[in-house]
């Protein structure tokens, strides 16, 4: 996974999001320009609260033991970033989703349910009962014509959050 560098810096493109990771090479957010609360002028160094919520944010999803590559989790981390430090607000969109007798996070982590199946969620921020969540499976369901795509955000109340559980490998021995 990469580490933030002091060269690091956000800009935007004509269409999205970037960042630049110094030596030529950049990274394409998810996030289109004119969906962000804050669009960087130019170029807006990656500081030190950028770091404080990238290391954050990796340790949540380490600690949540998915199973990602090194690219795959700098992907899922800089996106997040992304969102808590441009994104605009979104609005609740609870009723597509299944309420939960026994619910909440685990490592910020947590899976969606509905009719069509189900999708995990990292939370970005929350309160007592509503959560801003960033879609970090390949899609989630949000109806028979409505999905979200990876790295998309939602707003739920928390009541609709099932705890993520890492899929794990059982060994069993015969004697």
């Amino acid at each position: 996974m990469l580490q933030p560098k002091t060269d690091w810096y956000w800009f935007c493109d004509q269409h999205h999001l970037m960042l630049s990771l110094g030596q030529n090479l950049q990274f394409k957010t998810a996030y289109s320009c004119n969906r962000l609360s804050t669009v960087p002028s130019d170029k807006r160094w990656f500081n030190v609260d950028d770091s404080a919520h990238y290391s954050a944010i990796a340790d949540r999803l380490l600690m949540g033991r998915l199973k990602l590559s090194g690219a795959e989790l700098t992907q899922i981390v800089i996106n997040a970033v992304a969102a808590v430090v441009f994104h605009k607000p979104v609005a609740l969109r609870s009723w597509y989703f299944t309420e939960q007798t026994h619910y909440g996070s685990s490592q910020q982590l947590a899976s969606l349910e509905n009719d069509q199946g189900r999708g995990d969620v990292l939370l970005l921020e929350q309160d007592a009962n509503v959560a801003t969540c960033m879609v970090i499976s390949n899609s989630l369901i949000l109806n028979s014509d409505k999905q979200l795509g990876q790295f998309e955000l939602i707003k739920v109340m928390k009541n609709r959050l099932i705890p993520f559980i890492a899929e794990s490998v059982f060994l069993s021995k015969s004697a």
